[in-house]
């Protein structure tokens, strides 16, 4: 015989539970020790908290009853869960790859490019920036300095 989940419990207690529900905790309960002091543990639990309650607060508090969320059945959050925790898995390794062809990967040539923006020709104020005279210097690894003109 199959025990009454803890949530079935819960609901029973709450009378949050539809009749066919509380219809078989009661047949249940009949039959099941186990489980008929289980939902007597839980009541005095809630009971004692309700105590606890009332000493805080001085006065009688009234705890509402608790709803188990009607959303997602325990088997497709487990389900989300592990195919969260298997993409997240996924993407690490996929990430490390990448990061380790990065770093054993070495360039075919060590030359370097740079940019530098210089202005040593005279520059006539009159005239848009597309009609200027431009000069790009190309360095090679021996210091040379090359000059080209931009037309």
């Amino acid at each position: 015989m199959r025990c009454i989940k803890t949530d079935l419990i819960l609901k029973y207690m709450d009378k949050a539970a539809t009749e066919k529900e509380a219809a078989s905790v009661e047949k249940h309960l009949a039959v099941c020790r186990e489980c008929t002091s289980r939902l007597t543990e839980m009541q005095q639990r809630g009971e004692a908290v309700r105590e606890a309650l009332n000493l805080l607060v001085g006065e009688d508090v009234a705890v509402p009853a608790f709803f188990a969320p009607a959303g997602i059945p325990e088997s497709m959050a487990a389900k989300r869960r592990k195919i969260y925790v298997l993409g997240f898995v996924a993407t690490s390794v996929l990430i490390c790859l990448v990061i380790t062809v990065m770093f054993t990967l070495k360039t075919p040539s060590q030359r370097q490019i740079i940019v530098v923006q210089t202005v040593d020709r005279e520059i006539n104020a009159n005239q848009t920036v597309t009609k200027q005279q431009m000069v790009i210097n190309i360095i090679d690894d021996d210091r040379k300095v090359t000059s080209s003109p931009l037309k």
